[in-house]
């Protein structure tokens, strides 16, 4: 037989709490409820303040931990930052647009720039070089660019030595005892300011150009250690600006070689693609404001990750006028009718090639060197110009070239 018990008669346990038991128990759970949005709130604050959010306050404590950390900061403060420079050249209603170099003392307590050295004294990223004449170099952390600590930091030297002896032997021959204005090197592509640095040792002006403004920390104490200072010693200025054909804000694609960013996002690997907005100007107009046309430039350096082409178009006039002496660019373009096109153009310039240089800059097929001028010099004078072997060579391996004006060159005949 099934008993049934009549619920209805049965109490529940909370009613079976004296009534003061009771109300405190409810005191208690509303008092706790009012406090859930200050709890959450102070948890917000805590991550916000976390160190993941602040790379200059902290180390990361992997690689890829530190790429993610990257990542995660540049996009936002490099876009606020960008924007802000770009307003800067903004010109007025009938003004001109100016260009302004950048000055350290801004750029060094500039907090939305990314530090990779923030938890590291100076000491530990400075590093005499084993040059003739040596210079210090600040370097970033190892973690950041492994790539040039590991050769800078232990060797001294950077890893591509055929090119700072290249920058050796064309620019040791100048003649800078007579006084006046220095020639003037400019490094399209700057980096960490290896070759700006290795220049102004060699007694010639610089002007820098890198559109990513991290790299303008270490150059600025680069400076800072070698007794440059930007106010008395005015022979390095540095320019905070991508150079190509229409000026602007361009995102640069960022990967996990601080050396290799680049305008077409798909020559750095997916999984370390970063974008940051940058401000890109055009060459012939800061040459003109700056009063380059008229002033020997002793070389011009370009390694700009594909973008070459680009540059020289920007650059007509300073190419065109025949004060530019020498040309070392990297060419990393593979498509056969803009190598072809820009080749052309350097060529009806008055260039010829001296050299063709591996990427570490090395001699590149030597024996095949004095057939380019002459493939050059058959395209020049055809109307539907062929794509010779030597061009589609260059267009298919990534090599130095180095261009001298053909007044340097009186043996040639063109």
């Amino acid at each position: 037989m099934v008993t049934v018990t009549n619920s209805k008669n049965k109490k529940s346990p909370l009613l079976q709490c004296s009534p003061i038991a009771l109300r405190i128990g409810i005191a208690l759970f509303l008092l706790t409820i009012s406090f859930i949005p200050f709890f959450a709130m102070k948890q917000v604050q805590k991550v916000e303040h976390h160190h993941g959010f602040h790379p200059d306050k902290s180390k990361s404590s992997s690689a890829n931990n530190n790429q993610v950390r990257v990542r995660n900061t540049q996009s936002n403060n490099h876009g606020n930052a960008a924007a802000q420079r770009q307003n800067d050249v903004q010109h007025n209603a009938g003004q001109q647009q100016k260009y302004e170099p950048v000055i350290c003392e801004k750029y060094q307590n500039d907090a939305t720039i990314f530090d990779s050295n923030a938890e590291l004294t100076k000491d530990e990223t400075k590093r005499l070089t084993i040059t003739d004449p040596p210079f210090y170099i600040s370097l970033h952390s190892m973690w950041f660019d492994k790539k040039r600590w590991v050769h800078i930091m232990k060797q001294g030297e950077y890893y591509e030595t055929g090119m700072t002896k290249l920058f050796h032997d064309i620019l040791s021959k100048y003649d800078l005892s007579e006084g006046g204005e220095r020639p003037l090197v400019l490094d399209i592509g700057m980096n960490i300011g290896w070759f700006s640095l290795w220049s102004h040792a060699l007694g010639h002006d610089v002007a820098a150009f890198e559109p990513n403004p991290t790299m303008f920390l270490r150059v600025c104490e680069s400076l800072e250690y070698n007794n440059w200072n930007q106010n008395i010693d005015h022979g390095v200025t540095l320019w905070n600006y991508g150079l190509g054909v229409t000026p602007g804000t361009f995102n640069l694609t960022l990967g996990n070689n601080p050396g290799g960013s680049s305008f077409h996002s798909e020559r750095l690997a997916p999984k370390y693609r970063h974008e940051m907005p940058v401000t890109v100007a055009v060459l012939d107009t800061i040459a003109q404001q700056e009063g380059w046309l008229d002033r020997k430039i002793s070389l011009v350096k370009v390694d700009v990750e594909g973008f070459e082409n680009f540059v020289f178009e920007g650059g007509k006039k300073l190419i065109y006028n025949g004060n530019v002496e020498n040309i070392v660019m990297e060419n990393s373009i593979t498509d056969v009718e803009i190598v072809g096109g820009m080749m052309d153009m350097l060529y009806d310039a008055g260039y010829r090639i001296a050299a063709i240089l591996s990427v570490n800059g090395d001699p590149y097929h030597e024996d095949w060197w004095p057939t380019f001028n002459p493939a050059l010099e058959k395209r020049h004078n055809v109307k539907d110009p062929v794509v010779s072997d030597q061009l589609a060579f260059l267009a298919r391996a990534t090599s130095n070239i180095w261009w001298q004006h053909k007044r340097l060159r009186p043996a040639e005949s063109s």
